[in-house]
């Protein structure tokens, strides 16, 4: 069975580099949305995440980003693919 995880991965400023800080999880994704607006004014930059894995395995079946506010790095979604 597959389950629906959602996310906030925020980034902030570390030494002229944007990087992200500690994601913040979401109960489902209208909360996700409303939330990565809201965290959007006041950091460098959001993304809002939805992440469906296999419940019993763990393997991921798909990543995507429902939402980007602010400043996010443009290898960002690069990296996230790849996982």
């Amino acid at each position: 069975m597959n389950v629906d995880t959602f996310f906030l991965q925020p980034f902030k400023t570390h030494r002229k580099k944007i990087v992200p800080a500690q994601r913040v999880p979401a109960k489902n994704r209208h909360h996700a949305l409303s939330e990565g607006e809201r965290m959007g004014r006041s950091v460098e930059g959001v993304a809002v995440i939805h992440v469906v894995a296999d419940d019993e395995t763990g393997e991921v079946g798909s990543i995507d980003v429902l939402a980007r506010h602010g400043a996010i790095p443009d290898e960002f979604e690069e990296q996230i693919r790849a996982l």
